[in-house]
């Protein structure tokens, strides 16, 4: 594997003397190796001026899959490009359901609770039959924290249409209930009064004692 420093010389090289667009798929290439070296090689491009070929790689780093991005973004820190790892997390919360879901539980499982928590929140912002169907692919840990985001972040009105969408699943539909009653009293209410109007219910669905919480 090339090292970062004579990568750059490489691509510094190929950039003065040609083929035209050689520079650039050379540094696209870097993507398709280890996350650390990735990470290593994208600084050094930038530390060289070489803007470019340090945006071919790094847009290139967008498609990294589900298991290598926990890894990738561990390198984008150690490297002090923390906020190019945000930003990749950032692009992939637009990602289908099935995608998304698998992500959650690879960065879940690496340690990286801060990052399903921004990756969720961005998830969060997406059209309401988008989110449903999020919510249902995700594990019940990913899930609940999406909820919360939804119901904090979104109007009563699109409470009330998230609680539509999810109206089948009970454990989802209880879970965005008591995350509306987390919510500050005048914000509680208004999201209340619109699934009364809806006809949704505003009571959990009865269960047997182990398995229910009160509400306040």
């Amino acid at each position: 594997m090339v090292s970062p420093n004579d990568l750059v010389g490489l691509v510094s090289l190929l950039r003065a003397e040609g083929p035209a667009g050689s520079s650039t798929y050379l540094a696209r290439s870097v993507a398709l190796g280890a996350p650390e070296h990735a990470a290593a090689a994208l600084a050094e491009l930038r530390r060289e001026g070489l803007v470019e070929e340090a945006a071919d790689l790094f847009h290139a780093l967008w498609s990294v899959s589900a298991q290598t991005l926990p890894a990738l973004l561990a390198a984008l820190e150690q490297s002090g490009q923390s906020a190019d790892g945000q930003t990749l997390l950032w692009e992939r919360a637009s990602a289908p359901a099935g995608e998304l879901s698998e992500l959650a539980q690879q960065l879940r499982a690496s340690g990286r609770s801060g990052d399903v928590h921004h990756l969720l929140r961005q998830a969060a912002g997406r059209p309401i039959g988008e989110v449903a169907t999020i919510t249902a692919a995700l594990d019940e840990e990913s899930a609940g924290e999406l909820i919360h985001e939804l119901v904090r972040m979104r109007s009563a009105g699109d409470v009330g249409q998230f609680a539509a969408a999810i109206r089948g699943a009970v454990e989802l539909y209880d879970a965005m209930l008591f995350a509306v009653d987390d919510l500050e009293e005048s914000r509680a209410r208004s999201a209340f009064a619109a699934l009364r109007t809806a006809g949704l219910p505003t009571e959990p669905t009865p269960r047997p004692r182990s398995k229910s919480r009160q509400r306040r």
